[in-house]
């Protein structure tokens, strides 16, 4: 049985509003808050993870 688990976290990409700096660069701003919000939280869900649900 294969146990792995997807971790989707659903943020548009810059790209997606525009391809103006007015409309790109918040965007861009709103991105990179957001990511650096999630990512420390990744590291425990990944310590906890087994090794069926990392493999390829």
């Amino acid at each position: 049985m294969n146990k792995r688990r997807l971790i989707n976290w659903s943020i548009r990409g810059p790209a997606a509003a525009g391809d103006r700096d007015q409309a790109s660069h918040p965007a861009s701003r709103y991105l990179t808050a957001e990511t650096g919000t999630r990512v420390p939280h990744l590291p425990p869900v990944l310590a906890r993870a087994t090794n069926r649900e990392i493999q390829p």
